[in-house]
């Protein structure tokens, strides 16, 4: 099954939000970038643009 086309954006982050990104990567093995999109899934969902796609634990 072919995966839908990315878009790529550029941004800015503080150095201690990248700092945080390194730590998470270092300890648990998730790139930056994935982080990056499962967070703004969260922010998504929070602002009702996105309905619950998400597994959640029970």
């Amino acid at each position: 099954m072919d995966q839908p086309k990315k878009i790529m954006y550029s941004i800015r982050l503080a150095p201690e939000h990248a700092r945080l990104l390194k730590a998470v990567k270092a300890r648990d093995g998730i790139p930056e970038s994935e982080q990056i999109r499962r967070a703004l899934l969260v922010w998504f969902e929070q602002k009702g643009v996105l309905k619950g796609t998400r597994k959640r634990k029970t």
